[in-house]
């Protein structure tokens, strides 16, 4: 028997593209005009799945959503919104709302059919086993917090993310027609003064609205990483921060060993981003007061690997997903999940090695009070050149003793 989809789509045309994509790949296919409409016809056809646009007259997408997601008898629907995705703003509305997953705009008929095979692959949405996680998000300065489960948070940190690759590809074509442009300007130049004139104002406009869709760009991204990373914290509010230390204590030893800015940029992602994989922890292991025995430290250890597997397939222009996966990796292959040594280690992971011992040493813990920077730094030093890269240990040290550096 066919899947049943419900597309919730006030643009006639919209509804029918995706319609055709979707009929032609199998799917009994029902179409609505907007929020109300959709609730009818969820409720007629008990479709499972449900694609809704955002901006729609009488209910919006938002709107929508919330409301199935707080009826019995359809919450467990999947519900994925048909959106661009162009800002923070929408993140935490569509968190709120109890969205699912997210298809961004603009998309292809082959990506549209194959993230819609895997989410119906995936049957009726649960709340993840983990629980609901407090999540806080400032937006313009104002703090949201809410209730969210962190895989939803996981689907809409990665949408984002693909939405920015694509408009990052725009962007890049938008650069080659500049580059064009800037040489049809140098033949112009002896012909039309004034047509020159024209395109050359032409040419700041793009340039203008490319800095400023870079810039949006960064601002999505980093509000989307820091809210994923506040969603694993907010589970464990005893180290709480951490990420963000580890991340600030990772970018200061990168700008001071001489790397890139966009290097740097990378170490931040790194940092926020290096625990992610604690989500498949339970909360009170993560909290636990006193010692972990070993089926629950091997619990612990495996938060490299699950980290790797959620973002080894995102795309990012930095090896976010490796250096993951080995920021527990050590020189002398003492260290996991693979016990690899050396120059199998990144850099990127051997910075954070550091940076993530020196932070939790030096901060409280639910098994121990905070040992502080200068225990920290030793055990750094004693261990350098077998544990950690020496000149990682040597610059975090001198961070610390020339005051450069101290954690917020």
């Amino acid at each position: 028997m066919a899947k049943r989809i419900c597309i919730t789509e006030d643009s006639r045309t919209q509804a029918r593209i995706l319609e055709d994509i979707l009929s032609k790949k199998g799917y009994a296919v029902t179409v609505a005009e907007n929020g109300i409409d959709g609730l009818y016809k969820v409720s007629q056809t008990m479709p499972d799945l449900i694609i809704s646009d955002v901006e729609m007259p009488q209910m919006n997408g938002y709107e929508f959503c919330r409301t199935v997601k707080t009826d019995d008898g359809l919450k467990h629907i999947p519900f994925v919104l048909l959106t661009l995705l162009s800002n923070v703003r929408d993140v935490v509305k569509g968190l709120e709302a109890g969205a699912d997953y997210y298809i961004t705009k603009p998309y292809s008929p082959d990506a549209l059919g194959t993230t819609v095979e895997s989410i119906l692959a995936r049957g009726p949405s649960e709340q993840n086993s983990a629980g609901l996680a407090s999540v806080a998000i400032e937006v313009d300065g104002k703090q949201h917090r809410f209730d969210a489960d962190p895989q939803k948070i996981l689907n809409f940190f990665c949408s984002t993310y693909e939405n920015l690759i694509s408009r990052n590809e725009s962007l890049s074509l938008t650069k080659q027609e500049l580059r064009k442009l800037n040489t049809h300007l140098g033949e112009k130049v002896r012909e039309k003064t004034r047509f020159l004139e024209g395109e050359i104002a032409e040419r700041v406009k793009a340039e203008n609205a490319l800095k400023e869709n870079l810039g949006q760009m960064r601002q999505t991204l980093e509000g989307t990483v820091r809210a994923l990373a506040t969603t694993i914290e907010m589970r464990d509010p005893y180290t709480a921060g951490h990420q963000r230390r580890v991340a600030q204590l990772s970018c200061a030893i990168g700008r001071k060993m001489g790397f890139t800015p966009e290097f740097v940029d990378g170490l931040e992602v790194m940092g926020f981003l290096h625990d992610i994989g604690k989500i498949i922890v339970p909360a009170e292991i993560l909290s636990k007061p006193g010692a972990l025995n070993e089926f629950e430290f091997n619990i612990i250890k495996a938060h490299a690997q699950a980290g790797y597997n959620i973002l080894k397939g995102i795309e990012f222009p930095w090896p976010v997903a490796t250096a993951t996966i080995q920021h527990h990796e050590r020189l002398d292959g003492s260290g996991y999940p693979h016990g690899i040594s050396d120059e199998a280690i990144i850099m990127e992971a051997r910075i954070l090695a550091v940076a993530d011992v020196v932070e939790a040493m030096a901060t409280h813990r639910p098994y121990r009070p905070a040992l502080g920077p200068e225990i920290a730094l030793k055990e750094i030093a004693d261990n350098s050149g077998t544990r950690y890269d020496p000149s990682v240990v040597e610059v975090c040290k001198s961070l610390f003793e020339e005051k450069e550096f101290d954690f917020e």
